[in-house]
C-alpha cells in the first residue's frame, strides 16, 4: 500500500528526517511515536505529499502510484482523491455547518451535490453526529468537532487516512473512542491508517508502533 525509500528532509542545517524507509501494508493501522522535534510531522507531511524530500532519488509509492513522478497539478488531484487528513486542530471553517464542512473536499473535487450530500449523510450516521450536523463548529464539543473532521477526511473515499495527533485536544475518554472509531472505519471503508501520537496507551492499540528519534527509526 505505502512504500517510502530514501526519505531525508532538512530545514537549514538541521536534518529532520535522516534517510529512512517505511512500508505499510494495506489495511494496517500504525502509530508513529517519538519526542517533540523527532520529525514525526515532517514525515507525515512527506507521506501526505504536502512536502518533498531533499533528494530527487527518493521513492514514495502509494496504492501502486509513484507519487515522486507526479506533476504539481497531478499531486493535488492525487492528494484529494487518495488521502484523507485529520489534524490535532480540527481546521473547521467557522462560517459553515458541520455537514457543509464535511462536504468541502467533495465540492472541490467536483462531485455532484446529490452524491456528496448522500455520502455525507452516510458518514454522519457512521460517526454518530447526526444531532449536530446543522450546527457550526463553535457550537460543538471537542469530540464532535474531531468526528466532523474525520468525516471530512473520508468524504472522497480515500485509501489512506493520515492522522497527526488527532486526540491531542481530547480528554482520555474521547481519545480512546476516536481510536476505536479508526478500527471500525478500517473495516467499513477498507482504510490504511497512519497516526502520530504522544499517547502511549493509544499507540499500543495499533497493529504496529514505530518510534522516530532525531529523524531515524529507533527501537
Amino acid at each position: 500500500m505505502i512504500k517510502a525509500t530514501n526519505i531525508s528532509k532538512s530545514f537549514g542545517k538541521k536534518k529532520v528526517i535522516d534517510n529512512i524507509d517505511l512500508s505499510v501494508e494495506k489495511g494496517e493501522i500504525i502509530s508513529i511515536i517519538g519526542p517533540s522535534g523527532a520529525g514525526k510531522t515532517t514525515l507525515m507531511n512527506i507521506i501526505g505529499t504536502l512536502e518533498k524530500p531533499d533528494s530527487k532519488n527518493y521513492s514514495l509509492l502509494i496504492n501502486k502510484i509513484e507519487t515522486s513522478k507526479l506533476l504539481e497539478n497531478e499531486i493535488s488531484k492525487f492528494r484529494n482523491n487518495e488521502l484523507g487528513f485529520v489534524f490535532q486542530f480540527h481546521e473547521l471553517l467557522p462560517e459553515f455547518t458541520a455537514q457543509e464542512n464535511i462536504c468541502i473536499p467533495a465540492m472541490i473535487k467536483g462531485v455532484k451535490k446529490k452524491e456528496y450530500l448522500e455520502k455525507s449523510e452516510m458518514l454522519i450516521n457512521i460517526l454518530n453526529i447526526s444531532r449536530v450536523k446543522d450546527q457550526r463548529p463553535n457550537e460543538l464539543s471537542g469530540g464532535e468537532q474531531q468526528r466532523v473532521a474525520v468525516a471530512r477526511a473520508l468524504i472522497n473515499d480515500p485509501k489512506v487516512l493520515l492522522a497527526d495527533e488527532p486526540s491531542g485536544n481530547l480528554d482520555s475518554d474521547n481519545a480512546k473512542k476516536l481510536y476505536e472509531l479508526f478500527f471500525e472505519l478500517r473495516e467499513k471503508m477498507d482504510l490504511t491508517i497512519i497516526t502520530i501520537t504522544h499517547n502511549k496507551e493509544l499507540s499500543e492499540m495499533s497493529d504496529r508502533k514505530l518510534r522516530l528519534i532525531d529523524g531515524k527509526w529507533s527501537k
